[in-house]
């Protein structure tokens, strides 16, 4: 007669939670000064998936991004988030969280300096210029001479955009964009 033995196996479940901040380098940072079409700057992010745009004369300013395709965890599981949105501004952080068909993304605005107010207006509007699609993310106004602002781009999972996304349902102020259809 064969004898069995129960041994009692623990399991433990281990989350590990992702924190948006790996930095995007090749991102295409383009700047256009209104109300002429024409770039006036152009930049690719570099390794720490940062642009600083500075030397801006007075005036009003767009800023498109052309984003890589990202792969791993920065798109695994995107067909699950559970939002309709494209688009988040945390106007406190400065922060905006993109969803777009190459994965997610993080782009923070920082060092302003001589913008109107401090602020950048977030907008969301896909423009097609030959065979890139680029995206304007936002305008901002220039007041004094010389105007600067540094963009940094990074990776951020589906997760964490859905859980943006979840805090601000209810507050229109951040998922609030200018030209979002």
């Amino acid at each position: 007669m064969k004898k069995f033995y129960l041994i009692p196996v623990a399991f433990f479940i281990f989350s590990v939670n992702l924190k948006a901040g790996e930095p995007v380098p090749g991102a295409e940072v383009i700047v256009e000064q209104e109300p002429h079409d024409d770039p006036i700057a152009y930049q690719l992010t570099g390794s720490t998936g940062t642009v600083t745009l500075d030397n801006l004369d007075k005036g009003k300013y767009r800023i498109f991004l052309v984003v890589p395709q990202l792969s791993g965890k920065y798109v695994k599981g995107k067909d699950k988030v559970k939002s309709d949105l494209k688009s988040i501004f945390s106007p406190e952080k400065r922060t905006y969280f993109l969803r777009e068909p190459q994965g997610f993304f993080a782009v923070k605005f920082d060092g302003l300096k001589r913008i109107a107010g401090s602020n950048i207006h977030p907008s969301y509007k896909k423009i097609r210029n030959y065979d890139k699609e680029k995206l304007l993310i936002a305008e901002f106004v220039v007041t004094q001479t010389p105007g600067e602002v540094t963009i940094k781009v990074e990776a951020i999972t589906p997760k964490e955009f859905e859980n943006k996304a979840k805090k601000t349902k209810h507050d229109t102020a951040k998922a609030t964009i200018n030209n979002i259809r």
